[in-house]
């Protein structure tokens, strides 16, 4: 849930409030709301400045922008990952073997 309220939370910032936001992803404002106000409850800290006009980040809201990003793409990554699955990983595997005649195993002792 926690990884939704972050993508929610760059789209009220990338659509400049959260109704745009709220609109394009078909939740009503309502639910919008009650999402940041848990994601600022998570954090400790307020994310945004709401007026009736604009809303603008806090100095948290910025680091949590920047922060969200990174982790969402990292989990975007991630699931690409899993679901291609290890088959999809293929080409030659090379092995080199290296095998020492028995009078040679024991040369270092012969140096003593």
């Amino acid at each position: 849930m926690i990884l939704d309220n972050l993508a929610l939370f760059l789209r009220i910032v990338e659509k400049g409030g959260l109704a745009a936001a709220g609109r394009e992803l078909g939740l009503s404002a309502a639910s919008v709301t009650e999402r940041l106000a848990a994601l600022e409850k998570y954090y400790g800290a307020a994310l945004l400045h709401r007026t009736t006009r604009a809303i603008s980040l806090t100095d948290e809201g910025r680091l949590l922008v920047e922060g969200a990003r990174r982790l969402l793409a990292e989990a975007d990554e991630l699931e690409a990952l899993i679901r291609l699955g290890v088959e999809k990983i293929s080409g030659p595997i090379r092995l080199a073997t290296i095998l020492l005649p028995s009078s040679m195993r024991s040369w270092p002792s012969t140096l003593r």
